[in-house]
């Protein structure tokens, strides 16, 4: 995206649209806490987010996103892709800020972006993803009902469920066809459906340095 372009998108104020996509920015900050607790499982990254299309019609050019408050606003600017890293340390006048998007409620996923140098969108580090579900965690906890997020951490949170019926999963844009787990020798494959694929996270016996490759159906979107 041009310079230019980024700077009008940044300008664009999301307060006259009704019903805007949003996140507490005290929920993400947990996030933001929770990577610097657990940076160990991917140290040669830094933490950024993604915004995402939830749905095939929803337009993701022009996208604006602002930290705003009753006292004070604050755009936010987007590199290539949308994504954008989180402003932290922004004081009083924050402490009750939402972070907005000019999209519909329920338009956009935010999502952890951790990936470190020698990766891409066909080859993951086994840890970033560790730690992206972590961060994740720690930001969605914060608006689940009471009940559900007891039963959740109950039972390990999803990026350690102690069953092997719980599950994380992470989504693409494009459907995979295929999904493999390497590390030092070792291969297996991993579960994937359509355009979500679901790493061993809790399996110790992985490595943080184990990668896992993508392929994809370049010629079909996931819907």
């Amino acid at each position: 995206m041009e310079q230019a372009a980024q700077d009008a998108a940044a300008s664009v104020s999301v307060k006259g649209m009704r019903d805007p996509d949003w996140k507490p920015y005290s929920a993400m900050l947990k996030g933001v806490k929770r990577f610097e607790e657990k940076h160990a499982l991917a140290p040669g990254t830094e933490l950024k987010f993604i915004l995402e299309p939830r749905r095939a019609d929803v337009d993701m050019q022009g996208i604006a996103l602002r930290l705003e408050s009753d006292e004070a606003g604050l755009a936010i600017p987007l590199e290539e892709r949308n994504i954008f890293s989180l402003p932290v340390g922004q004081g009083p006048l924050y402490d009750k800020a939402e972070l907005t998007v000019n999209r519909k409620a329920g338009s956009v996923r935010w999502i952890p972006y951790v990936r470190s140098a020698a990766t891409s969108d066909t080859l993951r580090r086994l840890g970033d993803l560790r730690l992206a579900c972590e961060v994740h965690w720690a930001i969605d906890k914060e608006t689940l009902p009471f009940a559900m997020r007891t039963m959740m951490s109950a039972m390990g949170g999803p990026c350690n469920f102690v069953s092997q019926k719980g599950t994380y999963s992470f989504t693409e844009t494009r459907r995979i066809t295929a999904a493999t787990i390497s590390f030092n020798g070792k291969s297996a494959p991993v579960p994937f459906s359509g355009s979500s694929f679901t790493p061993p996270l809790r399996e110790q016996d992985w490595s943080d340095d184990s990668t896992i490759e993508l392929a994809f159906d370049n010629d079909q979107a996931a819907q």
